[in-house]
């Protein structure tokens, strides 16, 4: 049984000395995403009150051009 746990901790061990150097890069590209979303997701609700086509909600086989 304890082959298994220490296989397990090998295999983290080595995942977390891989995503050593990705730490803050990883921060930064989820940050990044995070506002990029947020700026679209008000861009989007300010287009469709205006009037503009919710394009989000035309199914997956819409032929609309839009």
């Amino acid at each position: 049984m304890d082959i298994i746990f220490h296989g397990i901790a090998s295999l983290f061990e080595w995942i977390f000395e891989v995503a050593k150097p990705i730490g803050r890069m990883a921060n930064t590209f989820f940050i990044a995403a995070g506002f990029i979303g947020t700026f679209y997701w008000l861009w989007y609700d300010t287009h469709v009150n205006k009037g503009g086509k919710n394009f989000m909600s035309d199914g997956p086989g819409s032929s609309e051009k839009h």
